[in-house]
């Protein structure tokens, strides 16, 4: 019996619910329900669904049959699908469009038999206390509606309702809404600190709401406030965060009042805060000896690593090595002994004449896995040990997963693909550890590259560089490597990077695919080297995304003279940030020092993982290379 076109027909064609349908007849039924579906025809998909018994994906069928009319079913059957599709993602996601449709259909009764505590979500929580105020439970409701008023952003619109009954009471008054300012200052929400004060009622209150927006304007305002007195909290408070947005951008001023003993009006914490605040602004300015000394002793004596992270950085770039060793050891012990740390404190030691204590502390950085590891092997001469372990197979650790794993095969292979990784990781979130490491091997052999990468990730197998390290879509990295006269593993390894070998990725600025471009950078490869490009969605086929990837960091190596940390620092920031970056060095960091001052974290650390992901991929497939080429190394940048 075949089952070619299924339509309304297809009744007529009496198959008996014991007829056993060949996959493909599975695969096109199940299509065919997906359309009834779609047009919430929810009796055909009954009708036939003991066809679709043994289709591993038949649940989802389930689960869309269940969002149809959902706000028409008692608590009972959500909760009872709910525990009967644990092993689902869905299982997980299908209380939201309940609660949605029964704060829609104002079943609000029913809205609280089924939500017993408060949701983590806004929205929720808003429909949440709606519901109490709808079922009688008003004060309940109105403490709840306090909690989400005072924020200092946005709120759910579908708290509209709860906040105009509660506006109504004695329990808000103007006192809420000038709480609510200065969240929005502290937030830097001007536009919603202008809209609250339009909202006061009593002149008082008025009078409060206008001087936190000037002093949001014209900072310098607090100075009238500190002449003041005897200050009330809430006058200190507009104080503290004037005193703040001022030194943001007059740092030397707000200094000035300190020195002058201008703050006594404030509490001994209220001074720290603002101190420990401009200390930080101070950080980017001119030196300047009084002021100087006073923001290193602040930083010294907070204990912030934060603080004292970015003093060390900024010794690294004028190079006072014994100033960097200093630093060093004002940070936490436990922050002190991190990688980057002990590098440049090896680092300091060398070039401070302190050469085998220096010595010593760069080897014991050759034990780790890391960019720092490499980087200290590379400054002591010697070659880099590759630690590896490997992963004996045990198929049985991961046998109740079976029908998972199915179902994740038949994602993949309908090329369902964000479907599927989303059971990925649901199903990585109920396995051990042990099982996750199964689970990474059971992918990798069925080529599932970056489901193997994310459970070799939660599985801690470091070590394990062939599950961490896939040569997926070799062929095209090569192709397109060689077009460009580019180390085809140079590509490989700034796709490990973007993407985790990803086809489809997504990044939430838009980014997309394998090598993670941009629809406009895409556009600007594709017109200015004449490639074919339809649309965004062509950046989730393999040979096209790697087809402008790899042109476009192309463009960057020549912009750069075949430097490959300033095209990568360029890939991931843009061009004009990197010579920014580079203006502002004025030729005088190597690129060790260079890497380290880069001023986004997430470039920095992307920068560090390719370099460390090539020495991977080298050493994988046994080719020479080295960590930093000869030019990037004798660069000043």
């Amino acid at each position: 019996m075949m089952l070619c076109v299924l339509t309304g027909s297809f009744y007529a064609q009496n198959i008996s619910a014991k007829d056993k349908l060949t996959l493909e007849q599975q695969r096109q039924l199940y299509d065919r329900a997906q359309l009834w579906l779609d047009k919430k025809d929810v009796r055909k998909y009954h009708d036939v669904r003991e066809q679709l018994l043994s289709y591993p994906l038949t649940p989802y069928l389930d689960y869309r049959s269940m969002l149809v009319n959902i706000g028409d079913k008692p608590p009972l059957v959500i909760k009872n699908f709910i525990d009967s599709h644990r092993e689902f993602p869905f299982s997980g996601r299908i209380s939201a469009p309940y609660l949605d449709a029964l704060a829609q259909e104002k079943k609000w009764a029913l809205l609280l038999t089924y939500q017993k505590s408060t949701p983590r979500q806004e929205k929720y929580r808003c429909y949440y206390y709606t519901a109490m105020w709808h079922t009688g439970r008003k004060s309940e409701a109105y403490r709840g509606a306090e909690s989400l008023w005072l924020s200092g952003d946005s709120v759910s619109d579908a708290c509209d309702f709860l906040f105009s009954q509660w506006h109504k009471t004695r329990y808000f008054s103007d006192r809420q809404i000038i709480k609510r300012m200065f969240l929005a200052f502290e937030q830097s929400n001007f536009s919603l600190m202008k809209y609250l004060s339009r909202q006061i009622q009593t002149d008082k209150s008025r009078s409060q709401a206008l001087r936190l927006l000037d002093v949001y304007r014209h900072p310098e305002q607090v100075l009238a406030l500190m002449n003041s007195e005897k200050l009330r909290p809430d006058e200190s408070k507009i104080i503290v965060l004037g005193l703040k947005k001022w030194a943001a951008v007059k740092p030397i001023a707000v200094y000035s009042l300190i020195a002058q003993q201008l703050l006594s009006s404030l509490t001994p914490e209220e001074q720290r805060e603002v101190s420990h605040y401009l200390a930080s602004q101070l950080l980017d300015g001119d030196e300047v000896s009084g002021v100087t000394a006073w923001r290193d002793q602040i930083i010294a004596e907070s204990g912030d690593p934060d603080l004292i992270e970015q003093r060390i950085r900024q010794e690294i770039g004028h190079g006072n090595w014994v100033n960097i060793s200093r630093w060093i050891s004002r940070l936490p012990e436990s922050v002190q002994q991190l990688p980057r740390w002990q590098f440049w404190l090896g680092r300091s030691e060398m070039a401070s004449g302190n050469t085998a204590e220096g010595v010593k502390t760069l080897a014991a950085l050759t034990e780790l896995r890391n960019f720092y590891g490499v980087a200290a092997s590379e400054f002591l001469q010697q070659p880099f040990v590759y630690r590896t372990n490997t992963l004996t197979y045990d198929p049985d650790l991961i046998e109740p997963y079976q029908k998972a794993l199915i179902r994740i095969g038949e994602l993949i292979d309908r090329g369902k693909i964000v479907a599927s990784k989303s059971e990925w990781h649901w199903l990585l979130q109920r396995a051990s550890v042990e099982e996750r490491a199964m689970l990474a091997r059971y992918a990798s052999t069925a080529h599932w590259y970056h489901l193997a990468v994310v459970a070799a990730i939660q599985a801690e197998l470091w070590g394990n560089l062939d599950l961490r390290f896939p040569r997926a879509y070799l062929k095209w990295f090569e192709f397109f490597g060689n077009k460009h006269n580019i180390d085809p593993i140079t590509l490989m390894s700034l796709a490990r990077q973007e993407s985790a070998m990803d086809i489809k990725a997504h990044s939430p600025v838009g980014a997309k695919g394998l090598m993670q471009l941009l629809p406009s950078t895409a556009r600007h490869v594709a017109k200015k080297y004449q490639l074919q490009y339809h649309s965004s969605s062509d950046l989730f086929n393999v040979k096209k995304n790697i087809e402008l990837g790899s042109q476009y960091l192309n463009e960057l190596l020549a912009r750069y003279e075949g430097n490959r940390v300033l095209a990568f620092a360029a890939y991931n920031a843009g061009p004009y940030r990197v010579d920014q970056w580079l203006n502002d060095s004025d030729g005088e960091l190597d690129v060790y020092r260079f890497i380290e001052l880069i001023p986004f974290r997430e470039t920095r650390g992307y920068v560090q993982n390719i370099l460390m992901f090539e020495t991977y991929y080298r050493y994988l497939m046994g080719i020479e290379g080295d960590f930093l080429q000869h030019m990037e190394i004798d660069t000043k940048y």
